[in-house]
């Protein structure tokens, strides 16, 4: 007995460590950000590094971030450490990316950067061996139907506002592009199933999933049994997976299960959790599908996440989702 209560004090103080670890790390990264967006990316950098100090599973979007935050800070060293490591270790292929980001451009005139460039180029061909290069093809345009008016969003409304003429354009040019996505996806599920990714790649089971994603209700109903067959034979990330089926609870009139889903209100600048499911538990849960923490996530918002204020707000929140529902619903 004397052996287990030792063992049971012990696996009990990892857990309590690796929590803590987890918390400061979320602290220091929120932290790091934020100075990165007050553009005192020294002084960014400095956390981000003391961040990394705490954990050994860095994601790739982290180290990344900590990349393009030493290029501004003109720190070319470091900036070249943490691109290697996701070239090397994480094997990132995505060369479009890094070649258009602008944090970057001081990198270009180093050695170095040819020599990566070429790393991740190597990567992305090995990840296309043996794609289905038509397939692939007709995936790709389809991912730009999706994303290149979305990433107008941000700019419009800030330029004309959310009510205004430019928007409303320009989400009309965003649900036709939709409509016309679904049907070649439609045709695509039907005669390939849902493909395996060793013929798409990653970007092309991102673009099937954004595609429904984005689709009406009845549409991912009648999906939802695919894209879980495609979880479970890994054909799909499970954090994609966790966002469908999220959105899918909620348009049900269901509580998510895993807080991917937010929004924003008329009278917040800053987006809220949407109607969330045992939130003690949340990151539990988000840790089995390779989600980052809750507060991870709501970094980027500068957003602290407090469990037990969400819950006293979770009534409110509930009311006034089921009262846009109904009122979406009635105007359908």
């Amino acid at each position: 007995m004397k052996y287990i209560i030792v063992f049971l004090i012990a696996i009990f103080t990892t857990i309590k460590g690796h929590t803590q670890n987890t918390s400061e790390y979320s602290k220091l990264i929120k932290e790091g950000w934020q100075l990165c967006l007050d553009k005192d990316y020294k002084g960014s950098a400095e956390l981000y590094e003391k961040a990394f100090k705490i954990r050994q599973d860095i994601s790739l979007n982290d180290r990344y971030n900590a990349s393009c935050i030493y290029a501004l800070a003109n720190n070319i060293d470091m900036a070249f450490k943490h691109l290697f490591i996701i070239a090397n270790e994480l094997k990132w292929t995505d060369h479009n990316h890094l070649i258009n980001d602008t944090d970057l451009n001081n990198l270009h005139n180093d050695n170095r950067w040819q020599k990566l460039s070429k790393l991740i180029l190597k990567n992305k061909a090995e990840e296309e061996a043996l794609f289905d290069k038509e397939l692939v093809a007709v995936l790709d345009q389809i991912y730009f139907d999706d994303q290149s008016t979305r990433n107008q969003i941000r700019s419009t409304e800030e330029q004309y506002g959310r009510k205004s003429k430019e928007m409303d354009n320009l989400w009309q040019d965003i649900l036709k592009r939709d409509s016309i996505n679904l049907v070649k996806v439609n045709k695509i599920i039907a005669e390939y199933g849902w493909p395996d990714k060793e013929l798409i790649g990653k970007r092309g089971t991102s673009t099937l999933f954004l595609v429904i994603q984005h689709a009406d209700q009845n549409t991912q109903e009648k999906y939802m049994p695919i894209i879980t067959k495609a979880m479970e034979e890994e054909n799909l990330p499970k954090r994609q997976y966790a966002m469908f089926y999220d959105r899918l609870l909620l348009r049900q009139g269901k509580r998510q299960i895993y807080g991917t889903q937010l929004a924003m209100s008329k009278e917040r600048k800053t987006p809220y959790v949407l109607p969330l499911e045992d939130p003690k538990n949340v990151d539990k849960r988000r840790a089995e599908m390779g989600l980052n923490s809750m507060q991870e996530n709501l970094n980027r918002w500068n957003i602290t996440w407090n469990i037990e204020e969400y819950i006293k707000s979770l009534p409110a929140i509930e009311a006034k989702e089921k009262e846009l529902n109904s009122k979406h619903k009635k105007a359908n």
